[in-house]
């Protein structure tokens, strides 16, 4: 499974949240809408959320820090890498300093049904994420269409 082709156009959203949302609230919508879509189960929130308080996302980048949230493969119908980019950061704790917050504003939420091609994902996540080029036209978007197309040229 070539990497690129886990970006669905229908798993790209533009939040438009309040600067008050916490990780929590954001990793809340992420959940219901992969359950709506039918990429995860109705455990998949729940996974979600435990997994980040356990072992947190936060990756602090130039120029953009993003957050790689994802669960174990039980929670999951159909792999997908949902991409959102949100209009106010919101604080999450960094993967490497656990105690220190980074505010992202963007997150690749990684589901995928065998555990063994996770790794594969991760990098490939991160090696967007450390594209300068790369988030520079993601910050730049205006639209999920927009967004997606990006991704997908990587």
């Amino acid at each position: 499974m070539k990497e690129d082709s886990l970006f669905k156009e229908d798993a790209v959203f533009l939040l438009d949240n309040r600067a008050d949302d916490t990780a929590t609230d954001i990793l809340k919508m992420i959940g219901n809408k992969m359950t709506e879509l039918g990429y995860a189960k109705e455990s998949f929130k729940e996974a979600l959320l435990e997994r980040e308080a356990k072992y947190p996302t936060g990756l602090r980048i130039e120029p953009y820090s993003v957050a790689i949230p994802h669960t174990d493969p039980g929670h999951i119908y159909n792999p997908c890498i949902c991409v959102v980019k949100l209009k106010e950061g919101v604080e999450f704790h960094e993967m490497v300093n656990t105690q220190a917050l980074v505010r992202v504003n963007f997150i690749f939420c990684i589901a995928l049904p065998e555990g063994e091609k996770q790794t594969n994902v991760l990098q490939h996540v991160m090696g967007i994420a450390g594209n300068r080029e790369m988030m520079e036209a993601l910050n730049k978007a205006e639209n999920p269409e927009e967004i997606y197309r990006i991704v997908c040229e990587c």
